[in-house]
């Protein structure tokens, strides 16, 4: 029997797509399923029982259902990755991380061990997460640096900025009139705005275009956006904070409304020229400071990440 490439993730955490499409074209078995998309993944799972599976996921391990939808309310019905390896038992399980600034979060270290490899995207996660997992680099998932389109001169003098908004249940639980007086003092200062994949993105991007913000769909390729501005604003904990740092972007962080649990002071540590303001009315961009770096990140490896995870 065939072996099938299971591409498993949620939403703006679902990271494996062209990695899919790649096998595909191979001629590999393989099913995608985004569990924010696909109402009751839990079917199609359960039917991949004592067939041979490869897993490859992006998702957090530890996160199912109930907890998630603690925080992010969905009709979606999902299980965990450890639910899901309990289930069906895969030949091997691969994982991938979506976020660059926290790519595990607390207690999932712990069970690397049910994993057969994790795929880092560099050091120092590399040798930080090899005392728990076999770990090997392939560089950033979301990097693909031949496939870059080339950067737009930017002929004005004004800063070109966008805002790639984190911690979007806030927002949710506002509602798009609301979110967007509150957002106001930024966008007005013709900033681009782009939004996380979630339930709700979509009625929030026409609202937004409605009131003159350039939006971004919240699809695009992130690190492409990041290429084509001069200033990368985030706020609370994102992946965004460490791909705009290690692409050598200026960087910025808005405090107001944002969730970092005890990772502040990990951030101000681990991101020196990050640029914090306390409130999104202390914001003007004009007066944002330039702090580039040589750029760090490594763009993926397509190529050996195949080898790797087809070598069974």
């Amino acid at each position: 029997m065939k072996t099938t490439f299971l591409f498993y993730g949620f939403g703006a955490e679902y990271v494996l797509h062209s990695l899919y499409e790649e096998l595909l074209k191979r001629g590999e078995a393989c099913i995608e399923i985004d569990a924010l998309t696909t109402l009751d993944s839990r079917r199609l799972i359960k039917r991949l029982t004592a067939k041979p599976v490869v897993l490859l996921t992006s998702a957090h391990l530890l996160l199912d259902r109930k907890s998630f939808t603690d925080f992010y309310p969905t009709k979606s019905k999902f299980y965990s990755v450890l639910e899901i390896i309990s289930l069906i038992k895969p030949l091997k399980t691969f994982f991938f991380p979506h976020d660059l600034t926290e790519p595990l979060i607390e207690y999932e270290e712990k069970y690397l061990n049910q994993l057969d490899l994790f795929l880092s995207p560099g050091e120092p996660f590399t040798t930080i997460f090899s005392q728990y997992v076999m770990t090997e680099e392939v560089g950033w998932i979301k990097y693909k640096k031949n496939n870059s389109r080339p950067k737009k001169p930017n002929r004005s003098k004004q800063k070109n900025a966008i805002w790639f908004l984190s911690d979007f249940i806030i927002y949710i639980n506002m509602g798009k009139v609301a979110a967007y007086e509150f957002l106001s003092p930024i966008l007005s200062q013709g900033i681009s705005m782009k939004l996380p994949l979630w339930e709700s993105s979509e009625e929030f991007e026409k609202y937004f275009i409605e009131k003159g913000v350039k939006m971004y769909p919240a699809r695009e390729n992130a690190i492409e956006l990041i290429q084509n501005h001069d200033i990368t604003i985030t706020n609370g904990l994102s992946s965004i904070i460490a791909e705009s740092y290690y692409l050598g972007k200026t960087t910025v962080n808005i405090k107001e409304r944002s969730h970092y649990g005890n990772k502040l002071s990990h951030l101000e540590n681990q991101f020196p020229d990050l640029i914090f303001y306390e409130n999104i009315v202390d914001f003007t961009l004009s007066e944002v400071p330039k702090k580039m770096r040589k750029p760090t990140l490594k763009p993926f490896d397509m190529k050996k990440t195949i080898e790797l995870i087809t070598k069974l």
